[in-house]
């Protein structure tokens, strides 16, 4: 079982702000769990998925040259250390991949949904 600790809602305004710029898929569910939070922490088991708040995710990829070492992903939160939560922009599906050594040969498949990827243990 999951504890989702949910930032407040994310302004409609930001949202279309965020989908006017977005020109990849977007995992299923995505914009839908960001219209009710602007980012959460969840625990599952003693481990830690940190979704950024949407508001921030351009310019934090942009901090973190995602555009350079891993430019099939867009990345959309951590486990609040070394492993990141990445989006692959052809499918929409979800990955999880190291910050240090970014690269597509070092993601991991982990759902195809943003509720699959919640859920998953």
């Amino acid at each position: 079982m999951a504890t989702i600790d949910r930032n407040m809602p994310t302004a409609i305004e930001d949202i279309d702000i965020f989908l006017n710029k977005v020109n990849f898929e977007l995992p299923q569910g995505f914009i839908e769990f960001y219209k009710e939070a602007n980012g959460a922490i969840i625990i599952i088991d003693d481990e830690y998925k940190v979704l950024w708040p949407l508001t921030e995710l351009f310019k934090l990829n942009e901090d973190y040259n995602v555009a350079i070492y891993a430019p099939d992903f867009f990345i959309f939160g951590s486990n609040g250390g070394d492993t990141a939560y990445a989006i692959e922009r052809k499918t929409g599906y979800i990955f999880e991949m190291p910050f240090i050594g970014m690269c597509k040969d070092e993601s991991v498949f982990k759902s195809k949904s943003l509720n699959g990827f919640i859920e998953i243990q």
